[in-house]
């Protein structure tokens, strides 16, 4: 389906309404209550709900001069797609991100998240043009938010489009510096699965080069290795860390993957099983379970 640019508008002007209201405060101590939707170098554009149910919003302007701050209320529309960022919500993301975008450094806005969901939402694409438009929205995210946390998690989604874009190495080096550096232990896990990733792309590669590895010692052994590393990286938030539930999710998941390249089927289902059993409220919880029925051995 193309998604015209007025329906986009369209769109944005009733997510806009159905969400939650915000609240401009001004210098001369009024408050105005509606939905901020836009803004530009002078002024900040409000939408506001009609008294009357059924007719259109309208949308005001206020000058920025005169806004001492604004209060962003809770908005559901991104709630909702953040709890279930899947490719098919793409388009929804997007516009998300374009009404949020004018705001990605002001204070307590949710600009920076909605621009690490549509990222993490590209990133599920196999095009490689998302992929570039993913790692272009978190580098700006990451240089432009104004919470630590959001530039830390724009840091994380960066690293991942660079994996996505086959900048294994580059990846590599940057997380294995972090990690040493890393104080927070959800960012210490993430760094650990972000090497597991980029083990498991190196590995593939040399797989992929090399067919008759197992004729050729020094291959062998740089594949074992691989393996190795892979293995203990994606297992490690599991093994430590049972209760981060998505990261232990995860980084079975990564170990199923790494089973399966050594093909070794029976522990790629073992820890697909550990998945649907341990995590099951989990993203990686449904892919899991549908690679366990697929993947059913013979009797």
């Amino acid at each position: 389906m193309i998604v015209r640019p007025a329906a986009l508008l369209a769109l944005a002007s009733v997510l806009a309404v159905a969400s939650a209201q915000d609240s401009v405060e001004l210098a001369d101590g009024t408050v105005r209550a509606g939905r901020v939707v836009g803004a530009d170098e002078k002024v900040f554009r409000l939408s506001i709900p009609a008294p009357v149910a059924g007719q259109p919003a309208a949308t005001v302007s206020i000058n920025r001069a005169d806004v001492e701050r604004i209060v962003f209320g809770p908005d559901a529309d991104l709630e909702a797609v953040s709890k279930d960022p899947v490719i098919g919500r793409t388009a929804f993301a997007r516009v998300l991100w374009q009404r949020m975008e004018p705001f990605l450094a002001m204070p307590e806005s949710p600009a920076a998240k909605a621009g690490i969901v549509y990222g993490d939402i590209l990133l599920l694409s196999e095009d490689p043009n998302r992929h570039r438009e993913a790692l272009s929205l978190f580098t700006r995210v990451e240089s432009e938010a104004w919470d630590e946390s959001d530039r830390e998690s724009a840091m994380r989604g960066r690293l991942k489009a660079m994996l996505a874009l086959g900048q294994a190495e580059e990846v590599s080096r940057e997380a294995e510096a972090l990690a040493l550096r890393a104080e927070d232990p959800g960012l210490l896990l993430d760094t650990k699965l972000l090497l597991a990733e980029t083990r498991l792309a190196a590995l593939r590669e040399l797989l992929g080069e090399n067919p008759r590895w197992t004729e050729d010692p020094p291959v062998r052994a740089e594949r074992d290795k691989l393996l190795n590393e892979a293995l203990d990286l994606a297992l490690h938030p599991f093994l430590f860390h049972g209760t981060a539930q998505e990261q232990a999710a995860k980084g079975l998941w990564l170990a199923r993957e790494a089973y399966l390249l050594a093909d070794q089927p029976a522990a790629a289902r073992e820890v697909a099983t550990d998945i649907t059993t341990m995590y099951p409220q989990t993203r990686h919880a449904a892919p899991a379970r549908e690679a366990l029925q697929k993947e059913k051995p013979e009797p």
